[in-house]
């Protein structure tokens, strides 16, 4: 078999020229179009309006996994996300370390994050972290996972 584009002897099953990597098949075929993964979460993502008698606390949205809409509360001032059965934020994946990152709750009430010298590292906004303080609207990653954080309303 011969390449369609270079003219290259390709082997009889090959997809791809290994010369100059044309297709070797139809490419409107079903077996070669792309089809987009979409991973839809039910509720928007805000934390602007919550039900009546509910208080009002920092939460962490997961918006990527098999997780995506999950709501987590950071009830406590110091919360452990990781892989470990005993963390209180359990991202079972193993791009997640065992014992991953913390939130942690300041005595002037802001949400910090940091990092447990993870080996795949934590991300707030694209940038790797060590320690830092988290706002409104911030996407922490921690392995595969993307988490957007909602400061408490007033």
């Amino acid at each position: 078999m011969n390449c369609r584009r270079c003219g290259e002897i390709l082997n009889a099953n090959a997809n791809f020229c290994w010369s100059c990597g044309a297709p070797q098949h139809d490419v409107t075929s079903a077996e070669t179009i792309a089809m987009p993964v979409v991973n839809a979460v039910e509720a928007p993502i805000t934390n602007a309006e919550k039900g009546r008698g509910e208080s009002h606390v920092d939460e962490l949205v997961i918006i990527t996994g098999n997780a995506a809409g999950t709501r987590f509360n950071l009830l406590k001032e110091v919360t452990t996300a990781g892989r470990d059965q005993s963390s209180d934020l359990l991202l079972d994946d193993v791009s997640v370390s065992r014992h991953h990152a913390i939130f942690t709750r300041t005595v002037s009430g802001r949400v910090t994050l940091r990092d447990l010298n993870s080996l795949n590292g934590t991300y707030v906004n694209g940038v790797r972290v060590e320690e830092t303080t988290l706002h409104s609207a911030d996407e922490v990653q921690i392995g595969k996972f993307k988490l957007v954080f909602w400061e408490a309303a007033a």
